[in-house]
């Protein structure tokens, strides 16, 4: 799978057309969707409303992102759920896991490893990752756009007037310009215009501080455990006197900024259920082949359907737990005429679950040392995500915060992601009036950039950095390394690098594959530009005697969480000598020429 995109730049100053976030800013309906990786919720934001959550058709808050497809038709949401334990292998789940992924990344194995009856694999005809359902194939982009034109269709349903483009999504904060990039594919795909991307836990912080005015700057811990990953955020929440302007006076506006930000991508609530999954699988095993008794033991872990029975069973168990300390579970004719008929304890379940729950802290740590402090300087935890009502997910936080922090709900733990990022569109768009929240979120992977002389053969194609002839003089090799964007700065910036130089150049933009953050099987490539005209452009000035050019490139790295290009620029300095006569009064001058005049005369005399 191509992980990156080639550009030319054909023109010194030329504004580079990469339009990533096309969105138009004067929307009168803006919608913002929380993807996640198992329930998708909708936030709607309209002129003259306030922020309200889309129901579906089935009049729930959230729907399930899944797709079944049956004898030509497509089954969304609720739909396709009841309808899963029968048509497992038609129904693909959890699509958004593997945008812009490749088969052997660790998310994409991890579906696998969980028991998804359908999991991301390699297609040479695409080239790329693909889900075949009943011999169709299908991209990750391809089956997400399917979901989010069923958001639209939702939202159309729910009372909304027109044809709803605009949007604001959430991605996870360990989500790559790869991802991110697939997934703006997937929403143009579903003829969404997107206005931005904003990490999830940063939409919860900016719902948190839309009416919060702090006093005294306020250190919050966001812990958000999700259906497949854990994420925490520390953030500041402060306020500060917003300056008197043309169309009113100044006042007090309330403010935060993302400090530091950890996660591990493996642990959430599927982790726990597939923990479930295995440990009842395993007990009917031993029912199973003792019934058969023909010598040969076999795993029901290879037929989709009693699998798919496992899921939905091992789920429900999950939920009864956290408010029961024991729940029977009896499944009629789970597998080959055979029930399965057992019970599990909430104590059996923490003890098959005890090394998820070692990991479910880890983050904090590591979100406190890129926030540079200790657990002393955290006001207040606040909870998000459906994971986190586990009971001992909970006590094991309290168990690593210590007595001084209580575990905060003071926002909606399913919405609020949602809820924040349409709030976000509307501050981003010129078509609403709302309170402004100042919001400054942060990179957590830093960004180099690696310029060389571009090779002759790459000069005339937009695609390939070229390969290097083998009459080339290797003495003429030129290069420069830097960082562009460093580790957790700010995003919304841009960043200027110039140096002086003679040749056309080939610049690679990557990640810096020593990054603690960068997570595993991620590929460093991110972006390659061509620089050309600028050997044409130093012939001409050296002809003229001039010195090298001075070549500009300056990069952005948006507030969706993308770099790129912005433009290139060559120029010379020349300077020039101008001899001014010296200026002579008036009436000097004429006092002169008058003496002139009768000096002549008298010779004539």
């Amino acid at each position: 799978m191509k992980m990156f995109q080639n550009n030319s730049i054909f023109h010194l100053a030329m504004l580079l057309a990469v339009a990533i976030l096309p969105g138009s800013i004067v929307a009168k309906t803006i919608l913002g969707v929380d993807l996640g990786s198992l329930y998708m919720k909708v936030a709607l934001v309209q002129r003259n409303s306030p922020l309200e959550i889309v129901t579906n058709l089935h009049s729930k808050r959230k729907t399930e992102q899944i797709v079944l497809f049956d004898q030509g038709t497509r089954f969304y949401g609720s739909d396709a759920s009841s309808l899963f334990a029968r048509k497992p292998t038609k129904s693909p789940q959890a699509m958004s896991v593997a945008l812009g992924r490749t088969d052997d990344h660790p998310a994409t194995k991890v579906l696998a490893e969980r028991h998804y009856p359908i999991v991301p694999s390699y297609n040479e005809t695409r080239s790329g990752v693909c889900l075949t359902i009943d011999g169709e194939t299908f991209t990750p982009e391809e089956l997400v756009a399917m979901v989010l034109t069923h958001a639209k269709d939702i939202t159309s349903a729910f009372g909304v007037k027109g044809d709803v483009k605009d949007c604001v999504l959430t991605v996870p904060s360990f989500s790559t310009q790869h991802e991110r990039r697939a997934l703006l594919d997937a929403a143009k795909l579903a003829g969404l215009n997107v206005l931005a991307l904003i990490d999830e836990n940063t939409a919860a912080g900016l719902h948190y501080g839309i009416d919060l005015i702090e006093e005294e700057p306020q250190n919050m811990l966001f812990y958000n455990m999700g259906a497949s990953s854990l994420q925490v955020s520390v953030m500041q929440f402060y306020s500060y006197e917003r300056k008197e302007t043309k169309y009113g006076k100044g006042k007090k506006v309330g403010a935060f900024q993302v400090l530091g930000k950890a996660w591990d991508s493996s642990v959430g609530g599927s982790a726990f259920d597939a923990r479930i999954v295995d440990y009842m699988a395993d007990e009917f095993n031993e029912i199973w082949n003792k019934k058969r008794n023909d010598g040969e033991a076999k795993d029901v872990r290879i037929f989709p359907r009693p699998m798919a029975k496992l899921r939905i069973q091992a789920n429900k168990v999950k939920h009864v737990l956290s408010a029961n300390n024991d729940f029977p579970v009896f499944i009629d004719s789970l597998h080959d005429n055979t029930n399965y008929h057992s019970h599990m304890s909430r104590a059996t379940f923490e003890e098959i679950c005890h090394d998820l729950l070692e990991r479910s802290t880890a983050p904090i740590e590591e979100a406190l040392k890129a926030a540079n402090m200790t657990l002393s300087d955290i006001h207040g935890v606040e909870l998000i995500g459906g994971g986190m009502r586990v009971p001992m997910v909970q006590e094991g936080l309290k168990d690593s915060l210590g007595d001084g922090l209580d575990l905060g709900m003071h926002i909606n733990s399913d919405e609020s992601m949602a809820l924040g990022a349409a709030f976000h569109g509307a501050n981003v768009s010129t078509a609403f009036k709302v309170r402004h929240v100042g919001m400054t979120d942060i990179n957590p992977f830093p960004v180099i950039v690696n310029l060389e002389n571009l090779p002759e053969s790459s000069k005339t194609g937009l695609f390939g950095l070229g390969k290097k002839k083998d009459n080339d003089d290797d003495d003429e090799v030129w290069s420069k390394h830097a960082t562009i964007f460093k580790e957790n700065g700010k995003i919304g910036v841009k960043k200027t690098i110039a140096f002086t130089h003679d040749s056309d150049v080939a610049c690679a933009v990557d990640y810096d594959e020593e990054s603690y953050f960068l997570p595993e099987g991620t590929p460093s490539a991110i972006e390659r530009y061509n620089i050309t005209g600028v050997a044409a452009f130093a012939k001409e000035m050296a002809d003229k005697g001039l010195a090298k050019p001075k070549v500009s490139l300056q990069f952005e790295l948006s507030t969706s969480g993308l770099v790129h290009l912005v433009k290139a620029e060559a120029s010379v300095e020349e300077t020039y000598t101008v001899e001014e006569e010296e200026e002579v009064d008036d009436e000097e001058a004429q006092a002169e020429e008058d003496a002139k005049e009768e000096k002549a005369k008298a010779e004539e005399d």
